[in-house]
């Protein structure tokens, strides 16, 4: 599955997007054919419910699926063809265009009707976020090569041959990803397996009622709501930033095309960060946090002009790619798994089926309006303005300036402000509150910051106000735009620590590696006692995730980079055993974080306390002790069975020690 993701992305890549867009406007489009563009894959999705009928009554979903999607990358050759065959600009191929886009359409309404069921029945359900997560960062490292790729190859086409022949470069990286890479993806959806449909409690109900269920599901109806009005609203702006960018601020197609990557690059580092969120708060409070960040970023696009290009344009362009590619890795997951989680499994495909549908449908209205709305609002504007008066001259500077895009961008901003009152109707069982997804980001920032603090040029750093998002201005989206910054700035020692250890380093050299970072940090420190604790808590949480795929060899890792820290800190440290704490603190939290046999990560880490004792200058029983203790508090923020298995690894290690556990320890 996460071949076929990598593959399929690959192909967008070349014939999608941005790229698809600049295609379109040689072809001769204009703004509302770029609007109905976007709208036709979304308008025709109706043809989902046939595709319902035929899973229902067939009972399989593989064949329908692989042959929809057969259909639907060949599709692009016909598409590449259309400058061989007319002559461009020509209103006749901008025709064709849209006619094979709508062909594409219906056979993908058949693909997505077909596999959602399909791979609601073969993800597990307790992993869909990290599943998904990890698919779809495989899947946007693709998108963003491909794409930047073609871009840099139209480029260098422009420059090599006549203006005539330019738009054929776009039919040769069409032509290349819908062959080899789309062709490819097929071929691995083709090798997966499908589980057996189950059939509802009490038989196979009439055909109606299964078309209906979604609807007659109180709590599935408002999120089928939420779901048409948000792609409605994204779709009424997000279309058409490729075009505002290629024709009124005139950027070249490798810059447009770049900053999609950057989108895609912030997406990717922020994928598996809202997968482990998603598994543990569930879909909504995500999808809330993140599509208020997502209307945030529509509304910032509203100030690039003011009215014209500025200073500040192309930084605040970065500014708003990066946080698009943040709140989008968030939107993308908890969307998929929050369908999927309130789907019944034996009505998966009638459920998702009407999901989908929904919000193909305001995906296939908003961009239709959007085109519609920009060409009523270009020969208009709105403006407010701040004037500077004195006798010898007169100053007007444009506090606000509002005019064709500017006016889509701002109106998707307020409908988006009245959806997401729709998603606080609807109910996730488990569902937690915003402000504990926020807070948890601020304390694992607090926790990074600490490390951060004692490294020599990180110090400003470290006194960053974590907690200072609650002085900011009411607006939606800021608070997570802060927060996601702060956390993504704070992660930096410890995704050093993992790219080490991802790299090929042994144990031993991981541990020196972490022995170096910490014993450098700790010169800074002047030993005090509490940054030592910390320290010895960043430094083995660190590590410790970056055994995460070490196998059989984990444990050993997880060892060694717990000596490594204790080592570190034992000459500084002015109270060994709160070092001790913070390191075992650190590996178990580390540990959980990286879905590590926690098991492993208690008996290593006394293990690593026991042989560090010396050192410290602790007995053995001290270390053990105070070892165990730390492990158990550790635990007591993990769940039931984890905690289980932490407290059986330490009173263990407690008991080898042949004596009884203190009173205190449960």
């Amino acid at each position: 599955m996460t071949l076929q993701a990598v593959a399929a992305s690959g192909a967008d890549g070349l014939a999608s997007g941005g790229f698809l867009t600049a295609f379109a406007l040689i072809l001769g489009a204009s703004t509302v054919h770029i609007g109905i563009m976007t709208a036709i894959p979304f308008i025709v999705q109706p043809v989902q419910l046939l595709a319902v009928i035929a899973v229902e009554r067939m009972r399989v979903r593989k064949p329908i699926a692989v042959a929809a999607y057969f259909a639907a990358y060949a599709t692009w050759v016909p598409i590449a063809l259309i400058p061989f065959a007319i002559e461009t600009p020509n209103p006749g191929a901008v025709t064709l265009l849209l006619l094979f886009i709508g062909v594409r359409g219906l056979a993908n309404a058949f693909v997505t009707t077909s596999w959602s069921g399909w791979i609601r029945d073969l993800v597990p359900e307790g992993v869909m976020g990290s599943f998904f997560a990890t698919r779809l960062r495989a899947a946007t490292v693709a998108a963003a090569v491909t794409g930047l790729a073609a871009a840099f190859f139209i480029d260098w086409w422009k420059g090599a041959v006549p203006e005539a022949e330019v738009i054929r470069g776009y039919s040769y990286a069409i032509l290349l990803g819908s062959i080899a890479l789309g062709m490819g993806a097929v071929g691995f959806m083709a090798r997966m397996p499908e589980p057996r449909m189950l059939l509802p409690e009490g038989g196979r109900p009439p055909m109606v009622q299964t078309l209906a269920a979604p609807l007659r599901d109180g709590n599935f109806r408002r999120l089928i709501n939420f779901l048409f009005a948000w792609s409605f609203v994204t779709q009424l702006a997000v279309p058409f930033f490729a075009v505002y960018m290629l024709t009124v601020l005139e950027l070249s197609l490798s810059l447009v095309v770049g900053l999609a990557v950057l989108s895609q690059l912030t997406n990717v580092l922020f994928i598996r960060v809202w997968g482990v969120f998603d598994d543990r708060y569930g879909g909504k409070v995500i999808l809330s946090i993140c599509s208020s960040l997502y209307l945030l970023v529509i509304l910032g696009w509203t100030f690039t002009t003011m009215p014209t290009q500025h200073a500040l344009t192309l930084p605040l362009l970065v500014l708003l790619h990066a946080l698009l590619g943040i709140a989008g890795a968030g939107i993308s997951i908890s969307s998929t798994t929050i369908r999927m989680k309130m789907a019944p499994q034996a009505q998966a495909t009638s459920f998702l089926t009407g999901a989908s549908l929904a919000a193909n449908l305001g995906a296939g209205i908003g961009p239709l309006l959007g085109g519609a709305f920009v060409e009523f609002f270009s020969s208009r504007h709105f403006e407010i303005g701040i004037e500077w008066v004195d006798p010898a001259r007169t100053v007007t500077f444009p506090a606000v300036f509002l005019t064709g895009y500017d006016f889509l961008f701002a109106v998707a901003f307020l409908l988006g402000l009245v959806t997401l009152g729709l998603l606080g109707r609807v109910q996730e069982e488990g569902e937690v509150d915003r402000r504990q997804v926020m807070g948890e980001l601020a304390s694992q920032t607090r926790e990074n910051l600490r490390v951060l603090n004692a490294v020599p040029g990180l110090g400003l750093v470290a006194k960053l106000p974590v907690g200072g998002q609650r002085f900011l201005p009411p607006i939606p989206g800021l608070d997570v735009a802060a927060g996601v910054t702060a956390y993504q700035l704070s992660s930096s020692v410890g995704a050093a620590v993992t790219a080490a250890a991802q790299g090929g380093a042994a144990a031993r050299q991981v541990q020196a590696s972490v022995d170096r970072l910490v014993t450098r940090a700790l010169q800074e420190t002047e030993g005090a006692t509490r940054l030592t604790t910390a320290l010895a808590f960043g430094g083995a949480r660190g590590a410790v995730e970056a055994a995460r795929g070490a196998g059989e060899g984990a444990g050993q890792l997880i060892h060694d980079s717990v000596t490594g820290v204790l080592r570190a800190v034992g000459e500084a440290a002015t109270d060994p055993v709160e070092a001790l704490r913070g390191s075992v603190y650190g590996a178990i939290q580390g540990a959980g974080e990286a879905g590590a046999s926690l098991t492993d990560a208690a008996t290593e880490a006394i293990r690593a306390a026991r042989d560090a004792a010396p050192d410290l200058g602790l007995s053995d029983e001290q270390a053990v002790t105070a070892a165990a203790r730390a492990a158990m508090d550790a635990a007591g923020s993990l769940t039931s069975e984890a905690r289980a298995q932490v407290n059986q690894a330490a009173l263990s290690a407690l008991m080898r020690e042949d004596r009884p556990p203190p009173p205190s320890l449960p």
